[in-house]
């Protein structure tokens, strides 16, 4: 079984092992090499319990911090570092809008996914950034894994996520509204809040005020790419 590399263009070849062939299922394909692959780091322990936040052993300072503003609940699983490596991805795959990159890490991803369970709420693009990429891209990160459910709407804002310092971040306004067509979602036990990069937890957390707004009581996780 061979593919190509999505971001080097190598050729991939994939053995299949004695397990895979009794198995019978339909694998997934490789679009990471294994020298691509190592210029990413997966998160691993010691990490911060709560956001997943490298080299912490004990709750960050962030997570305190969103503790005290009354956000007791919540949890969250990021899945590789933002090193250099992830910002030269996202960098092709938003800013340049080469699609065929959210294949990338599908495989991680998917299981990861494993350990959530549904409805899978994701946080969108505000419809000018939608026009300019011609793709939302956490939907296409998540779209072709789980079923997702498009309960929120994000609404324009004078200047993106990325580009704003550390302290716009923490003070940016709420920017996300519920769609009223999908208020089933809030009768679940459990909600999962899929993103791209979890950076401060700002938008997490409008997410989280977004939903209880709404009435909902449940429980809040979240899951990202990047940390």
């Amino acid at each position: 079984m061979t593919s190509k590399c999505l971001l080097c263009q190598s050729t991939i070849i994939h053995e299949l092992r004695p397990q895979e062939i009794l198995a019978g299922k339909k694998l997934m394909p490789e679009y990471l090499c294994q020298r691509c692959r190592a210029e990413f780091q997966l998160i691993r322990k010691p990490c911060c319990p709560t956001c997943g936040r490298s080299g912490s052993i004990k709750q960050c300072q962030d997570c305190q911090m969103w503790q005290q503003q009354g956000y007791s609940n919540f949890q969250h699983q990021a899945l590789f570092k933002y090193n250099t490596a992830m910002h030269d991805y996202f960098k092709r795959y938003k800013r340049y809008g080469d699609y065929h990159l959210r294949l990338v890490f599908q495989p991680y991803l998917l299981r990861a996914l494993r350990h959530f369970s549904p409805p899978f709420i994701y946080v969108p693009s505000d419809f000018q950034h939608w026009q300019s990429r011609q793709f939302d891209p956490v939907w296409g990160l998540f779209s072709e894994i789980v079923k997702l459910t498009p309960a929120l709407i994000k609404l324009p804002t004078t200047k993106a996520q990325a580009q704003k310092s550390r302290q716009e971040r923490m003070q940016a306004p709420q920017f996300l509204q519920f769609n009223p067509q999908y208020t089933s979602v809030l009768q679940a036990q459990q909600i999962t809040i899929l993103d791209d990069i979890y950076t401060t937890g700002r938008t997490i957390f409008h997410v989280h005020d977004c939903l209880r707004q709404q009435g909902y009581t449940g429980k809040l996780v979240s899951l990202s790419l990047a940390r």
